[in-house]
């Protein structure tokens, strides 16, 4: 079992640093594009995906009080650490509309995220770097996954990830969404709205491979180490620590590292990007160490 920690410190000059050179790319998997940004990095650090998570994008959420989104920040701040980095719209999401949304399943998530790691490998800058993967919330889940098919990671990071499908999207979608995805065929789309008030159709696919997959057996199968952060106050990936501690339990590596820290499941972004900036001040180090 790896180590757990309790808070951080903020490393304001992480976040402060100006953009690296980006460019948006197009990854062709399964005949449909996804679409992404590629932010370059003059120094020698890591390679690092960022993956984002149900029902978002590649910059993910707005951060209140400022012009940024999560994955903006993170980007911004790992360029400035020396580390390039890839963030992709998942098919169905963002700019990759080719496939549709309801066509969306964990599985073509993971389609994306290795097309997208062998991406990154083969650039020629990335060449002789460690490459590594940020996964948050569903994207977490994407990751875990990830690093079993791809367990040459030099390391994996899950912030407030899914780790028990059908406890969080149960809790999400409610009972009687939960039984009519289950009862539809593959492609047949069932229509709900979210907590949130977002309407939507998801494939009957989606809901069954929430009962199929098992991403904590996934990362238990990845040798490399990984870094857990979850926020004691989420009230989607429930309860927490303990779906944190879930993922150290099932692994050997004795790098691991749990970290909890006071957040809600969105890093608190809706107050403010303190949180966040808390959360990329213990990302990048760790990134730094591997």
């Amino acid at each position: 079992m790896g180590m757990i920690r309790l808070g951080c410190a903020v490393m304001a000059g992480f976040v402060m640093a100006g953009p690296g050179l980006a460019e948006d790319v197009r990854l062709e998997v399964a005949r449909d594009s996804v679409i992404g940004t590629y932010q370059a990095a003059d120094g020698a650090g890591p390679a690092v995906l960022l993956l984002h998570g149900f029902t978002g994008t590649r910059d993910e959420l707005a951060i209140e009080g400022t012009d940024d989104f999560v994955f903006t920040r993170f980007a911004r701040a790992l360029t400035a650490a020396g580390m390039p980095s890839l963030r992709i719209d998942f098919r169905g999401s963002g700019d990759s509309l080719e496939m549709p949304w309801e066509e969306t399943t964990f599985s073509t998530q993971i389609e994306d995220a290795i097309a997208a790691i062998d991406w990154m490998a083969a650039r020629p800058e990335i060449e002789g770097r460690e490459i590594a993967v940020i996964g948050w919330s569903q994207g977490g889940l994407v990751a875990a996954f990830l690093a079993e098919a791809r367990p040459e990671l030099d390391g994996v990071v899950l912030l407030n990830p899914v780790t028990a499908p059908l406890d969080t999207y149960g809790g999400l979608f409610g009972p009687e969404v939960m039984a009519a995805g289950m009862e539809a065929a593959p492609t047949v789309p069932v229509s709900f709205s979210l907590p949130w008030g977002v309407e939507m159709e998801l494939n009957g696919a989606f809901f069954h491979e929430i009962a199929e997959s098992d991403p904590v057996g996934a990362i238990s199968r990845y040798p490399g180490p990984a870094l857990v952060i979850v926020g004691t106050e989420d009230d989607l990936v429930i309860p927490q620590p303990d779906m944190g501690q879930r993922v150290l339990d099932a692994r050997s590596n004795t790098d691991d590292r749990l970290d909890l820290m006071e957040m809600d499941h969105v890093f608190n972004v809706f107050t403010g990007p303190e949180t966040l900036d808390q959360v990329i001040a213990v990302t990048i180090p760790w990134l730094a160490g591997l």
